[in-house]
C-alpha cells in the first residue's frame, strides 16, 4: 500500500455567504467538478441557505480558472431548488457531479418542506438531476435511494466525490445523518448518541429517467473506531486516485464527548474504491489544532464534505468549515503538496 508524505497550506475561505439571497446564511457542503472537455475550469456546486438553521436550502455554483479564486454565477443561482411537492422542496444539499455519456448528472440529498416541523425537512433521501451543460439548467429526476437499514437511521446524504465504474456507472459514498426516533427530536443533544457511518452506492445510468442505485454488500465500511476516538463517526467522504492507489478522505467526529464536537479530516488508503480492508485513518486535518489557520475560528470548528482535486502532484482540498461561535458555514481550501509518495 502506498505511503504519502504531505505538506499543507491553508488558504482560507474560497466561497462565502452572499449579502442576501438564497445563500446568505451559508455556502458550503459542496463538490468540486472538472469537466473532461474543459480541464482549466473548476466548478464548485455548493449548498446555500438563507439562514444558519439550514431548514431551507438550494444548490448554487461557482467557477474558477485557477482553482483558488471563485466567482458565483449569481445570474443563474440557485441552479437546483425544490418546489411544491417535490422530494427536495425543503432542502437540496451535498451534491456530487459527474459527466456520464453526453450529459451531466448531479446526485444530491433532498428533503421535503415541513412547515409544522421544520427539522423534519432534514430527513433526506438521495436523488438525481441532469443537465446538458455544467451550468444547467438542471432538471430534477427522481429519488434513487432512501434510508432502509438500521444504521442508516432516518436520513442519508452524500460525500462529494464520484468514482467512474465505466461508461454508464459511478460509485458514490454516502452516510447517515439522523438517528431513528426519538433521539433525532432532541435537538443538538441527540448528536451525542449519533454514530455516523459510510456506505457505498453503485449507480447505473441508462438515461436521465432510468437511474438505479445498488447498495454495496460491504456496507457500512469497516472504519469506525471506539467512542471518544477521532474515528468514532465518519461521514461525507471525498476520494482521489494516485497511480493505482485509492484514497478515501472522510470527515471524522467525536460526538460522544459532547458539544462543542471535535472534528477532523482523515485519510484512508485502499487497493480498490470499495475499501474493504479494516484499518485506521490518518489524521490529515485536526480541526481543533488548526482552526485559526483554517478559518480564523474563535470557537471550535466544524468540518464536512472534503472534496480533493488532483492537479500536477498537488491536491486542492475543498471542504466545508464552520465556526461554532456563529454557525456560519463556508467553503475553504487547503493546498496539499505531495513531498514524496511510493
Amino acid at each position: 500500500m502506498a505511503d504519502i508524505s504531505i505538506s499543507k497550506e491553508h488558504l482560507g475561505p474560497v466561497i462565502q455567504p452572499s449579502r442576501d439571497g438564497f445563500d446568505s446564511g451559508g455556502s458550503a457542503w459542496g463538490c468540486a467538478f472538472v469537466d473532461p472537455d474543459d480541464s482549466k475550469t473548476t466548478y464548485i456546486y455548493y449548498s446555500g441557505s438563507k439562514d444558519t438553521t439550514g431548514t431551507r436550502s438550494a444548490i448554487g455554483v461557482a467557477v474558477s480558472s485557477d482553482g483558488v479564486t471563485f466567482r458565483k454565477l449569481e445570474d443563474i443561482n440557485p441552479v437546483l431548488e425544490g418546489h411544491g411537492t417535490e422530494f427536495n422542496s425543503g432542502v437540496s444539499i451535498t451534491p456530487a457531479v459527474a459527466r456520464i455519456g453526453n450529459r451531466y448528472y448531479m446526485f444530491f440529498a433532498g428533503g421535503r418542506k415541513s412547515s409544522r416541523f421544520p427539522r423534519l425537512s432534514r430527513r433526506t433521501r438521495i436523488g438525481v438531476a441532469y443537465a446538458d451543460d455544467p451550468k444547467g439548467p438542471w432538471i430534477p429526476s427522481r429519488v434513487i435511494a432512501s434510508p432502509r437499514f438500521g444504521w442508516e437511521g432516518l436520513s442519508i446524504d452524500l460525500g462529494p466525490s464520484l468514482v467512474s465504474l465505466g461508461e454508464d456507472a459511478v460509485l458514490a459514498y454516502y452516510s447517515n445523518s439522523l438517528n431513528n426516533l426519538p433521539l433525532s427530536l432532541l435537538g443538538i443533544n441527540y448528536m451525542k448518541y449519533l454514530r455516523r457511518r459510510i456506505g457505498i452506492l453503485e449507480i447505473k445510468v441508462r438515461s436521465p429517467r432510468s437511474v438505479i442505485a445498488y447498495r454495496s454488500a460491504g456496507n457500512p465500511l469497516p472504519f469506525n473506531g471506539p467512542n471518544g476516538s477521532p474515528m468514532e463517526s465518519l461521514f461525507c467522504p471525498g476520494h482521489f486516485l494516485l497511480g493505482n492507489h485509492h484514497y478515501l478522505v472522510p470527515t471524522m467526529g467525536t460526538y460522544s464527548l459532547g458539544f462543542p464536537f471535535r472534528q477532523y479530516i482523515g485519510l484512508i488508503s485502499g487497493s480498490t474504491p470499495y475499501f474493504t480492508e479494516r484499518k485506521n485513518a490518518s489524521i490529515l486535518i485536526d480541526g481543533s489544532a488548526e482552526k485559526e489557520t483554517i478559518l480564523n475560528s474563535q470557537g471550535e470548528v466544524a468540518l464536512d464534505t472534503p472534496c480533493p482535486v488532483v492537479r500536477n502532484e498537488k491536491i486542492f482540498l475543498y471542504y466545508s468549515a464552520m465556526d461554532r461561535e456563529n454557525s456560519i458555514w463556508k467553503t475553504v481550501l487547503t493546498l496539499l503538496k505531495l513531498s514524496s509518495w511510493i
